[in-house]
């Protein structure tokens, strides 16, 4: 493992991608499991397990949508963006992030938020 900055992993674009599909994944389909499995992980083979079951899960509850729209999904250039990073930096740096992402409610959010007090 070589020596980073946390601003290496927490700027990707690809951390912030997972992070975000990961947060809509608790938030609106609930989806512990995810969080529980990633938080426990240790090997690369072990993310990579984790990371494609998170997926299967992200993708039903994509299809599902919420308030009518479906979400967004994840891009193949984010999911080998992601691995790459495990390569470079190993598994627990970027598992800190994407669970760190996940649980942090985004600017974006706040900000809908506050519009949606001030209609009522």
């Amino acid at each position: 493992m070589s020596e980073f900055k946390l601003g290496d992993i927490f700027g990707c674009e690809a951390v912030k991608n997972f992070g975000a599909a990961l947060r809509k994944a608790l938030r609106i389909g609930d989806d512990y499991a995810s969080l529980v499995e990633l938080e426990y992980v240790e090997t690369k083979e072990q993310f990579e397990e984790v990371i494609k079951k998170f997926l299967r899960r992200y993708e039903t509850i994509a299809r599902r949508g919420y308030k009518g729209k479906e979400l967004s999904r994840l891009s193949e250039k984010d999911l080998e963006e992601l691995m790459s990073l495990v390569d470079k930096y190993d598994v627990k740096p970027i598992r800190a992030a994407l669970i760190s992402y996940a649980l942090v409610k985004s600017e974006r959010e706040d900000e809908a938020t506050l519009k949606s007090e001030e209609v009522v």
